[in-house]
């Protein structure tokens, strides 16, 4: 019991830190609320001054009759009919004026309340270690960001704002009421105990299907991200038709879960219904008793009966909040999910920024016993020990699956090793700040990362502050100013998504000059020639050199020509280090680099059998 508490207290503590920060304005909220109540409780009297006083016998109160006569006006039945509709008329407006101001208010605070939350969670998003994200698709992340979020406007308005609304309303009418008739008032509020007990039976199962109808939207969401990120793969195998069942599929699931929602949210307003609707029966049957003996008007039972109706509305809206909350509790389950999600890679609490050098001291990476994997007792890496100085190159190579794409993520630390740990000029990464360790690393990627911004947004992304001078003495450097400038607009182009307005090599030299505007002391080429052809490759070596030069450098590649010149060639097989050294001294030995190196060189027919 005492871990649920805390758990629904950590649950919605979360959220309500948001509604809170704008407390001023909810006080103001609360004024309008109050306003309002107190307007629907004047707001049926026109109806009994109209049927008791205009159209029958009662007396019209002393202080009713003092202040017409202030103004020398005779009671006259026409008289009463006019001010009747006069005041129903200006309640009427006060009251829309009043519900206007609450409702324009409370959207402006409510919407800004969700945009705080997804600008959180999009933050948190961008942190979390690539180990979260690759469990989870993109279109998981999305419908979290831009609907689940939306738990914080519905929880806030249910434990805040309606709440409020709601007794201020059950406590002015139930007062009025109770000096109408405290019998007919005691009557109303019974039905109170048979509404909680509704929300109570309807209440997790609401939780239950809300989550299941997100969590079918969310799958749909993915499915249609997957899909139109992959259109030419698509356009290509001729899967337009399945892709088209898979949808039908997924909606159809989807449907289905929103109809059996929507109905249980039915039956919950059904039964609710009835409750009030036996309730009314029992109310005009006593209170026309009461009007025949005599003992209540016909113009008070008439402003009995729309008290009645404001009293169940409140009963409703205030054990509704239960049911609300269940079905939100799903949404801010899955927004907390993300929110609360250990981070494998965090700053440590004594984490430091990495310590100045001078020039030509910067950039020793060491690798010491290291091992790592994505899955328990399923290693990638095992006791890989490895050495880079300043400026050399360590070039990776080995069969796919090998280690080598997972060995360089662990150098920006995208995740930490099991066992074993890598210093970065002397310094354990884990007692580096990893703004300032991955500052000084630039990546270059088989497949590169643009983003559909300009040209020159796209080289300066890690150096948004950077010149357009500097952008172009990149651009030039990686041999790519010459087809920049025969874009539409030149450096101001937009590429379009993932830059698919270029070609391969010319995507891979923007990426190369991305890199070199960064100037980072630590390189990781992670086979950005693989997929070229050879005359993009050949073009492309010039501008790698360029980068490469006075930078210690990672370079994974399957084509062994475009690493024959590095300092050392480590290779890796089921993720441990085979051999290890210059291109002369692996060949020399006869191993696996070698039996590679005559697949790729055949000499003669028979090493190709080989």
């Amino acid at each position: 019991m005492r871990q649920e508490i805390k758990a629904i207290t950590h649950r919605y503590g979360q959220m309500l830190r948001y509604p809170l920060r704008h407390w001023r304005t909810l006080i103001a909220i609360l004024g309008l609320t109050a306003g309002t109540s107190a307007t629907a409780t004047l707001q049926p009297w026109p109806m009994k001054i109209l049927v008791d006083y205009a159209f029958g016998q009662a007396v019209i109160p002393p202080l009713a009759g003092s202040f017409l006569d202030t103004f020398n006006l005779a009671l006259t039945p026409m008289l009463l009919v006019v001010i009747a509709a006069v005041c129903s008329l200006g309640l009427y407006a006060l009251n829309a004026t009043l519900e206007t101001s609450l409702n324009w208010v409370w959207s402006a605070v409510g919407q800004g309340m969700v945009y705080e939350l997804a600008q959180k969670l999009f933050y948190r998003l961008q942190r979390l270690s690539l180990l979260f994200h690759n469990q989870r698709t993109v279109g998981d992340s999305l419908s979290r960001l831009a609907g689940d979020t939306y738990c914080v406007y519905t929880l806030s308005s249910a434990l805040l704002i309606s709440p409020v609304q709601h007794l201020l309303t059950l406590a002015t009418i139930s007062i009025v009421a109770w000096n109408l008739s405290p019998l007919l008032t005691l009557l109303s509020l019974f039905v109170a105990p048979v509404m909680g007990g509704s929300a109570l039976v309807f209440g997790s199962r609401l939780k239950r299907r809300t989550k299941l109808n997100r969590e079918a939207q969310s799958r749909l969401t993915s499915f249609v991200h997957q899909t139109v990120t992959a259109i030419p793969m698509i356009q290509a195998f001729g899967r337009e038709s399945y892709n088209t069942r898979q949808f039908e599929h997924l909606a159809a699931d989807a449907v289905v879960l929103s109809q059996r929602e929507t109905l249980l949210k039915s039956v919950y307003s059904v039964a609710n219904g009835t409750v009030t609707t036996i309730g009314t029966a029992i109310v005009l049957y006593v209170g026309g008793q009461q009007v025949l003996l005599g003992a209540m008007t016909i113009g008070s039972l008439l402003v009995f009966l729309a008290y009645l109706q404001s009293i169940q509305g409140a009963f409703k809206g205030l054990f509704g909040t239960y049911g609300s909350l269940k079905s939100v509790d799903a949404n801010i389950d899955r927004v907390l999910e993300v929110l609360d999600a250990k981070n494998g890679v965090q700053d440590a609490p004594t984490a430091r920024p990495l310590p100045a050098h001078p020039a030509g001291g910067r950039g020793h990476v060491c690798l010491e016993k290291v091992t790592f994997g994505y899955e328990p007792n399923y290693p990638v890496l095992q006791e890989i020990t490895l050495e880079a100085r300043p400026g050399e190159t360590i070039a990776l190579v080995g069969a796919t699956g090998a280690g080598k794409s997972t060995l360089v993520s662990l150098i920006p630390r995208f995740f930490d090793p099991w066992q074993g740990r890598i210093l970065f000029d002397g310094v354990d990464l884990r007692g580096v700040q990893l703004e300032s360790l991955r500052s000084q690393i630039a990546l270059v990627l088989q497949e590169p990362f643009l983003l559909p911004l300009s040209v020159a947004q796209n080289i300066a992304y890690a150096c948004p502050e950077a010149s357009l001078e500097k952008i172009v003495a990149a651009a030039k450097a990686a041999k790519a100013d010459d087809f920049i400038q025969r874009l539409p607009q030149g450096y101001d182009t937009l590429i379009g998504e993932r830059g698919a307005l270029l070609s391969g090599g010319q995507r891979q030299r923007i990426a190369i000059a991305r890199a070199l505007l960064k100037d980072a002391p630590v390189l990781i080429l992670d086979e950005p020639t693989s997929a070229l052809d050879a005359q993009t490759e050949n073009l492309l070596l010039e501008a790698l050199d360029r980068l490469i030069e006075g930078r210690t450098t990672f370079i994974i590649a399957h084509r062994l020509s475009t690493i024959q010149r590095a300092d050392r060639i480590v290779v890796l097989e089921q993720g441990k280090v085979v051999e290890m050294g210059t291109h002369e001294e692996l060949l020399a030995v006869r191993g696996f680099y070698h039996r590679l190196h005559s697949l790729q060189f055949p000499e003669t027919p028979q090493e190709v059998v080989l």
